[in-house]
């Protein structure tokens, strides 16, 4: 962007765009203790008015959201050490040979 010297208006509107906050101040509201909301200034497509979360979820709160998808990997029934020692294991994708 060029403006020129004696542009003052120019310059002033492009100091006022650089200067403003990447968020309006009368659309963020606290909720509750934990939770802020950003009220959008039109609904999104889906219907949506605000957004709850402004920052990626943390690192707990992935491995939380993961546990379910893990948990379906596992076999039904735990295996013990005792078991493989035995012989006898539980789950038939996991036997071991005489």
């Amino acid at each position: 962007m060029c403006i020129a010297g004696p542009d003052r208006p120019g310059l002033e509107r492009l100091l006022r765009y650089c200067a403003r906050p990447p968020f309006a101040l009368e659309r963020i509201e606290q909720v509750d203790e934990d939770r802020i909301v950003y009220r959008l200034r039109e609904p999104q497509r889906d219907g949506r008015t605000a957004l709850s979360r402004l920052s990626s979820p943390s690192r707990r709160e992935q491995n939380h959201a993961r546990r379910p998808l893990l948990a379906a990997k596992r076999p039904s029934t735990p295996t013990s050490a005792a078991a493989w020692d035995r012989g006898t294991v539980s789950d038939p994708e996991r036997t071991l040979a005489p």
